[in-house]
């Protein structure tokens, strides 16, 4: 999954900040929980990625990327293709940082030195080299945090719905049906969900679709495209679902971004 290194043994590079690339070629990957002496950036170009940690699971769509501070046990899950970096940052350099896991907003000059720093993965980092590299720190705390969030519940019977419907976008089964999945009443299901996301499932699958969307959006889809692959009968309904969310239609947005 990542480029010329393993993962697990990255906290044994004396480097105080390396960046990795993550493949694109394996759809459906996993890495198994597991930590890091050193602070980490995941980054997502293409794709949707799940990281799951103590406080939550956090969904990382494409152009966006998730803090990961050291010693925070994490399980990370790929759905379909994805590719993008991760950058492990020395616990000395931190501290400059998010003492908590924190989403961001990935700009193009982020993208930029993750993809620069990544090539000095394997050299003896000269003067110019560590100003690069200071950069990207300057970067990561400068970004904006997104202000769109989709929560993922820790109750496992919930996670097996919710990752059912990162699957599945397109699916619209009834409440029965998505209690049944979850071996749960229709009505401690609908309490459930909504104490633990604070939203009810047709809500959070909205603002799956809207993640999604934005995604794919990105990637050069049509909004007629992305419409279909989300299952709605027309333009026009996704249009409407898309708007209530961000305010704007999904021309509009990616108009700002």
């Amino acid at each position: 999954m990542l480029d010329n290194v393993d993962p697990f043994f990255v906290d044994q590079i004396d480097q105080a900040i390396i960046v990795l690339k993550i493949h694109q070629q394996v759809p459906d990957w996993e890495l198994a929980s597991h930590q890091h002496v050193k602070s980490q950036l995941m980054m997502t170009v293409n794709g949707l990625i799940t990281v799951e940690t103590p406080s939550g699971i956090w969904v990382v769509p494409a152009q966006h990327a998730l803090w990961i501070p050291s010693n925070v046990p994490h399980k990370v899950s790929s759905y379909g293709v994805s590719s993008g970096y991760v950058a492990f940052i020395d616990s000395q350099l931190d501290h400059l940082l998010e003492p908590n896991c924190t989403m961001l907003q990935v700009t193009n000059l982020l993208n930029a030195l993750l993809e620069r720093v990544e090539t000095l993965s394997d050299k003896v980092l000269s003067e110019k080299d560590f100003r690069l590299q200071q950069c990207l720190l300057d970067e990561i705390q400068s970004v904006v945090k997104p202000t769109f969030y989709l929560p993922i519940p820790q109750d496992l019977r919930l996670v097996k719905l919710t990752r059912h419907l990162l699957k599945h976008p397109e699916q619209n089964q009834s409440l029965a049906e998505w209690a049944k999945l979850c071996c749960m009443s229709e009505r401690s299901l609908t309490r459930t969900f909504h104490q633990t996301t604070g939203m009810s499932i047709n809500q959070w699958r909205r603002k799956l679709h809207v993640v999604l969307a934005l995604q794919w959006l990105t990637e050069g889809n049509s909004v007629h495209q992305v419409a279909m692959k989300l299952g709605y009968d027309s333009d026009s309904s996704f249009i409407v679902m898309f708007k209530k969310i961000m305010q704007l239609s999904p021309r509009n947005y990616m108009q700002q971004t």
